[in-house]
């Protein structure tokens, strides 16, 4: 039998793509729409998409470094204080562990053999004071600046797809439903094909994986040009127009 491969060290990168791909395109797909919702003019969804996905690529990037430095930070305090701890109350620690192997099922003995054979050795206790009651291990999160990067490439990449067809329609002068329909399938099919690159991490079935992508992105991009266009109905772009006569130099 072929061993399993585990990918738990590759979580917190896929996370981050997963996040910026997504919210390319549905994020700035879901704008897109809805300014085509409410204008039916290419260029104005063209300016629409390529400004939403330069301002996302920034704002979700730089969130996505700041959030990932106070996980870390959080994380190292955490084993400064039980770094501390084991080097000023090693009895407390070795009663720590003592009580984790016996909730484990070993006999009290057998747990205290295990915690003083541990408890030899500073960087082993550490290790599985991490392990154990921290629940975590640094090595298994990736670099802040690395996941920020990560999460604005892969939010441009998103972004750009459900933009692509409406600059074609500006280009080549084809109107505005044929951008439309392209922008709704390019993306669809980009997202189902994403979710079945996900099932690989998952374990989800693949129909399963491309199909909560493809509803999840459905839901959002004819949501919000259904919201567009009932916006142009209750505020029109002539009413906007007339309105900026009367605003204030």
């Amino acid at each position: 039998m072929d061993q399993v491969k585990h990918y738990t060290d590759e979580a917190d990168r896929f996370r981050t793509i997963v996040f910026g791909i997504q919210d390319g395109l549905i994020g700035v797909g879901a704008l897109a729409l809805g300014i085509a919702g409410y204008t039916a003019s290419p260029f104005d969804v063209m300016v629409a998409g390529i400004m939403g996905t330069i301002a996302q690529a920034f704002s979700m990037g730089i969130g996505e470094y700041i959030s990932t430095r106070v996980r870390m930070q959080i994380i190292e305090n955490e084993i400064k204080k039980e770094s501390m701890e084991i080097e000023k109350m090693p009895q407390k620690e070795f009663e720590e562990l003592v009580g984790m192997y016996v909730n484990k099922g070993f006999s009290r003995e057998e747990a205290e053999n295990i915690a003083r054979r541990i408890m030899s050795n500073k960087e082993t206790t550490l290790r599985e004071m991490m392990m154990e009651e921290l629940r975590v291990l640094p090595e298994e999160f990736e670099k802040p600046v690395k996941l920020g990067l990560i999460m604005s490439l892969y939010l441009i990449l998103g972004g750009m797809i459900p933009t692509i067809p409406f600059m074609v329609g500006v280009l080549t002068r084809s109107g505005f439903t044929y951008p439309a329909i392209s922008s709704i399938v390019l993306t669809v099919i980009t997202l189902g094909i994403f979710g079945l690159i996900g099932t690989k991490y998952t374990g989800l079935p693949k129909w399963r994986g491309a199909m909560e992508q493809v509803g999840t992105g459905l839901i959002a991009l004819i949501g919000s040009f259904v919201a567009g266009h009932l916006l142009a109905l209750i505020l029109p772009v002539t009413s906007i127009a007339f309105l900026s006569l009367y605003a204030p130099a």
